[in-house]
């Protein structure tokens, strides 16, 4: 990192005295997802103080002038643009500095080394999203495993804090038992599973029959983790993966002695188990995507009994529920015929998956394309990661209807540079690390796309020439910017992600989606036990309880911009869309979850045959019509919405800050101190 820049109180302090810009459901998110304890002050942060921190260590990691630093302050705190939510989580802190992945939430890598477990649990640890590729001759360069070792646990006896070890290590009692002593740590946990996985394929333990697992140095759970924040999840969650796997190894073999290599089917489920030791008492889930072969009808059909009816209610299976934890995708390499595609249709019109990926269209964008990250919009070669900024296009439409467009312009050079500044970081995983300097991507996104559109009234030919100035723009900054760090320009520079979290705060349409309808309820789930729970009840809010997972859902009602909404559009006008955006905009992907009424399966299935050679990557969802309980949105009427309203009260700052809440998030099982 460069000097380390800080914004002036000067500067500071007519934005300490307003009135923050965050909306009833904004100041929620907000504080549920980025705010920070304060512990010198004892509370939670405010949403300048937060935006303070994020801004001056991204532009701490080159050197930055302080005139722009408060360009991007202003247009971040004024809810314009957004570097990485993950950056507005940990950056600044000394989580950051030591682990800089921690900012990254767009990762993939080619399962067919052996070091690829280690790699995915400690970046799902740290809050990354993995996309991962199964296919057969990937797996198959994984060595074989053997089921001759009994594995065991030993009874918890915590060290004491002063005395934890932060390192995994690997003991030898003779030639037979090997005790695997877990470290206090993302590093430890991942080091446990790595020796784990080591002793059951390696030719040098062939001779050890007993692997004994030492908690010991693992905090107590609910303890505070003070560098990443949130509280330590315990040891029982690794005691249950690592026996989950163990049982993974060893199914299907009969024999004492025998070896065998491991199908994708089984990658996928110990996969899946990292995934749901990582989102153990969490809000967020674990993010994977699971990439796999077209004839691979294990992995196809791995989620067709995860479910079945008891009684009219749906039972989860509890043998395979861990299969819950990721997206699956077929990875297409060739165009599949009218016939495999029918029925893929038919999977999607049913569950929602498989998805797919068309490698063709992508390697016409990316020679070296490998696959994707979870949400679907980087194209990555693997062990590849992108950072990901985001331009809110609704917020330069002024009360007219006028666009400015030449302050967009300028926020998205903001954006471009933001993002060229984070690829600059020295990434703690050296393979990793060597990709991102090779590759340098950056993704520049846009969102409240639609909100805009209807605002300032834009026809097709004007957002073709808007999406054009935008990505010129984007592309012209950025290899500049490269140019004057003495760095060459990113390999891709544009893409549109999901832009969930950032754009409801923001309180704009996410990404190029419509918002739902004019006026609808939106649920947020959250920790049962976060006191945020009791004060927005008291408040007036709405609060149900989601007893399948143990948390509560929050409503919110919503109203959005005039103007055409989810329910208005058919599959095909967001189909369009897409083709919009990856024809005048997107270097990589556009992500978009495409909602399909019962009657237009047909017509969407004949659009992606006609568009299969630009199609890379898509979602469908069936348009739900009917109501079921927590829904995350439902629509209702303007009068339910002035009901709604009228019962709630706003609350305040001073209440949210005063919570002391022990964030229980995905990637915090463990931490480094």
């Amino acid at each position: 990192m460069s000097e380390n820049i800080k914004l002036s109180d000067d500067f500071l302090k007519k934005y300490k005295a307003a009135e923050s810009p965050l909306d009833s459901l904004g100041r929620f998110i907000f504080y549920r997802t980025y705010s920070r304890w304060i512990e010198e002050e004892g509370r939670m942060e405010r949403w300048w103080e937060c935006v303070r921190r994020a801004v001056e260590y991204n532009c701490s990691l080159v050197q930055t002038s302080e005139e722009e630093a408060q360009e991007l302050f202003d247009n971040m705190y004024s809810l314009r643009q957004f570097i990485a939510g993950r950056t507005l989580w940990i950056g600044g802190t000394e989580m950051a500095r030591r682990n800089p992945l921690s900012n990254y939430n767009c990762a993939f890598i080619v399962m067919d080394d052996i070091d690829c477990f280690r790699e995915i649990f400690y970046m799902l640890m740290l809050g990354c999203g993995v996309g991962i590729r199964i296919l057969k001759r990937d797996v198959a360069k994984l060595p074989k495993f053997r089921n001759d070792f009994e594995v065991s646990h030993k009874q918890y006896i915590p060290v004491e804090a002063d005395r934890r070890q932060d390192n995994t290590s690997l003991e030898f009692e003779g030639n037979e038992r090997a005790v695997i002593r877990v470290g206090d740590s993302r590093e430890g946990w991942a080091g446990a599973l790595d020796a784990f996985i080591r002793l059951c394929t390696q030719n040098e333990y062939r001779s050890v029959r007993y692997i004994i697992f030492d908690y010991g140095n693992v905090r107590r759970k609910g303890e505070r983790l003070k560098t990443f924040g949130g509280v330590a999840s315990g040891h029982e969650t690794l005691v249950e993966m690592l026996a989950k796997m163990e049982s993974v190894i060893k199914r299907g073999i009969d024999n004492e002695d025998e070896q065998r290599y491991l199908r994708p089917v089984e990658l996928l489920d110990m996969l899946n188990v990292i995934g749901e030791n990582v989102s153990v008492g969490g809000v967020r889930r674990a993010a994977q995507m699971l990439l796999f072969d077209s004839d691979d009808e294990e992995c196809i059909a791995a989620k067709s009994e995860l479910y079945s009816k008891n009684g009219g209610e749906l039972e989860l299976n509890a043998s395979i529920g861990h299969r819950r934890m990721s997206n699956n995708s077929i990875f297409y390499e060739r165009r599949p015929s009218d016939k495999e595609l029918d029925r893929h249709f038919e999977m999607i019109r049913l569950s929602g998956e498989p998805g797919f990926v068309n490698a063709q269209a992508a390697r016409i964008r990316r020679k070296n394309f490998q696959g994707l990250n979870p949400c679907g919009e980087v194209l990555l070669d693997s062990r590849g990661v992108c950072n990901l900024t985001t331009v809110n296009v609704y917020a330069f439409v002024n009360e007219y209807g006028l666009l400015d467009e030449e302050a967009l312009e300028k926020a998205q050079r903001l954006s471009a540079r933001a993002a060229c500044r984070m690829a600059n970081a020295q990434l703690e995983l050296s393979r990793w690390d060597y990709i991102s300097r090779r590759d340098r991507l950056v993704g520049c996104s846009l969102t409240g796309w639609q909100d805009m559109v209807n605002a300032a009234s834009l026809t097709g030919e004007e957002q073709e020439r808007l999406l054009k100035g935008l990505r010129m723009a984007a592309h012209s900054e950025a290899a500049e910017y490269s140019k004057f760090l003495g760095k060459k320009a990113p390999l891709l520079v544009t893409t549109v992600k999901p832009e969930g979290t950032l754009s409801q705060m923001a309180g704009v349409s996410s990404g190029v989606h419509y918002a739902h309808s004019q006026y609808f309820i939106r649920r947020i789930r959250i920790s049962r036990e976060d006191p945020m729970v009791s004060l927005y009840r008291s408040a007036g809010y709405a609060v149900l309880d989601d007893d399948t997972q143990g948390l509560s859902c929050v409503e919110f009602p919503v109203r959005s911009q005039k103007g055409k909404t989810k329910l208005d559009v058919g599959a095909i006008e967001q189909l369009e869309n897409y083709r919009l955006f990856m024809k005048n905009y997107v270097d990589h992907n556009t992500s978009i979850t495409v909602h399909v009424r019962k009657q237009e399966w047909d017509g969407v299935k004949e659009w992606i045959k006609s568009n299969w050679n630009t199609v890379v990557a898509l979602s469908f969802m069936p348009l739900e019509e009917e109501i079921y309980p927590l829904m995350p949105y439902e629509a209702m009427s303007e009068e339910e919405y002035g009901e709604r309203i009228s019962g709630i009260a706003m609350v305040s700052e001073n209440e949210l800050e005063e919570l002391e809440r022990f964030k229980t998030i995905t990637m915090e099982c463990c931490s480094i101190e």
